[in-house]
Parts: structure tokens; C-alpha cells; sequence
């Protein structure tokens, strides 16, 4: 390994990253470069406010050097599953939770019940259209005042519109929690109504929505304190990916594969 050493404390220096490192799994990391180099492994680097040159570099790298990774990762065993079309994109939003500080990330679209993909804590969403039509009789109306709906509380009286959703409501809050479940459901209505970016803050939840490839919707669902200015950078970056990821696969319930990863950080100078 100590070409590969040479090959990652390279990149550090000519790209100035703070770590570089050779990986092997589906979804590149949302807030680094990465490079393809065989059969699913990565070169990536973690370089600040990376550039179009810089992305160009490393892939100039990875050709110049592809003899030492090929030597490198030749015979490192890889994860074998079976075949998973939408592993890739569910690992992505698995990464893009865990950077931001999230709880749950899903991409959905603006007219169709299927859940495109889904973080590992939001797989209990499996019907988008009926999130959309609940998400929609909910309006503003808090998780506290439908809780008191469903405990036979009157006043104010229960809308006529959620009237026929409260069975549903209190089934899925017996697997899921107010808060979230009715935060997400909420979500999910406003963003087929709305084409353009927005969050929505809630005590104690927060939601970012980012839509793309002009039908499609990126939630990110919040449960704690998070930096927005960090999430909205990850989230930036993230969305090329993702596009691509939903556009390559079909929506299917995922497996996770795991990851193999040989990582150089730079000592501080």
C-alpha cells in the first residue's frame, strides 16, 4: 500500500485537500470529488470549495496513476450482493442524512404515488399519493391539534376534508410518531404544489426542499439543531448526483452494501 500512500498524499498536495482516499461503494460522497477508477472503486479527495479545474485534476490523476490503483484494489475482495437498482440512490440519501445532521431524505415527484428513494430511517414511507392527499387536508393545523382531534376533542371542530383521513392518521402515528409522520406528510403536499425551493420550520422539526429535473423533489426532514448554511451547501452539491441516481434506476425497496475504504488525511502543517 505504500504507492497508494504516495498516490493519496499527492492529491492532498496538488489539490490542497485535507484527505484523500480510495473507496469502494454505489453513492460518492455528496461534499467531495470523486473519480471512478474500476469496477465501483473512488478515488475522492475533500477539497473546500472545490472548482471545475480541481474535479478536472483529479480525474487526470486517476488516468496518470491507474497502474497503482489497479495494483491497489486488484485484490481487495468486494461486497457481493445481488443486483439492487435502487441501492445506489438509497445509500446516497444515507450519506447526505448523516452529513447534514438529518433524519430522514426522500425523493418523491409532483404528480405520482412512488417514493423514488428513501433514507434508511424514512423507508416507512411507502405511498407518496396518499402522503399528498393526507399532507394536504392537514393544511397548517399542528400534530397537538390533531392528536386532540383523534382523542375526540371538538373544538375547534375536525375539518371536513381530514375527517376521512383520521383512521389512517392514527394508524400510521402508532408506527411512526406525530411530528414526523404529519411533518412529512405536509411536506409532501406543499412541494407538488410548489416548483421552487423552500423549508418550512416547525418546532421541534425543520424540512428543506429542493426540487429538480423539473418533476422531481428532494425532502430532507430535520429533528434536531442543524447548520443551514451547511445543509444547503451539502444539499447543492448532493442534487447532481441524485438526479442522475434516480434517473439511472427504478425505485425498489434497497440493501445496503458496505463500503471498503483506504483514506490518507494530510497532518496539519
Amino acid at each position: 500500500m505504500q504507492a497508494l500512500d504516495r498516490l493519496l498524499a499527492l492529491v492532498c498536495r496538488e489539490l490542497g485537500a485535507t484527505r484523500a482516499w480510495v473507496e469502494y461503494g454505489n453513492a460518492p460522497p455528496p461534499d467531495a470529488l470523486s473519480s471512478t477508477t474500476r469496477d465501483g472503486w473512488r478515488l475522492c479527495a475533500s477539497v473546500e470549495d472545490a472548482t471545475d479545474a480541481d474535479r478536472t485534476q483529479l480525474e487526470e490523476l486517476v488516468s496518470s496513476f491507474d497502474r497503482v490503483l489497479l495494483e491497489a484494489t486488484g485484490d481487495v475482495p468486494v461486497p457481493q450482493t445481488q443486483p439492487d437498482a435502487g441501492a445506489p440512490l438509497r445509500q446516497m440519501l444515507d450519506v447526505l442524512v448523516d452529513r447534514v445532521g438529518a433524519s430522514c431524505a426522500w425523493v418523491v415527484d409532483d404528480r405520482s404515488p412512488m417514493v423514488w428513494g428513501a433514507s434508511k430511517d424514512g423507508m416507512w414511507l411507502g405511498d407518496a399519493d396518499q402522503a399528498r392527499r393526507v399532507g394536504e387536508a392537514l393544511g397548517d393545523h399542528s400534530a397537538k391539534q390533531v392528536l386532540g382531534w383523534l382523542d375526540g376533542q371538538q373544538l375547534p371542530p375536525t375539518p371536513h376534508a381530514l375527517v376521512p383521513h383520521l383512521t389512517t392518521i392514527a394508524d400510521a402515528i402508532e408506527r411512526i410518531g406525530p411530528d414526523r409522520l404529519l411533518m412529512t406528510w405536509a411536506s409532501i403536499a406543499q412541494a407538488s404544489n410548489q416548483a421552487g425551493a423552500w423549508s418550512w420550520d416547525r418546532d421541534p422539526l425543520s424540512v428543506i426542499v429542493r426540487p429538480f429535473a423539473a418533476i422531481y423533489r428532494l425532502i430532507v426532514l430535520f429533528d434536531d439543531e442543524f447548520s443551514p448554511l451547511h445543509a444547503e451547501t451539502t444539499i447543492t452539491r448532493a442534487l447532481p448526483v441524485i438526479e442522475r441516481l434516480v434517473a439511472d434506476h427504478p425505485p425498489v425497496d434497497p440493501t445496503p452494501k458496505g463500503a471498503r475504504i483506504h483514506a490518507f488525511i494530510r497532518p496539519p502543517r
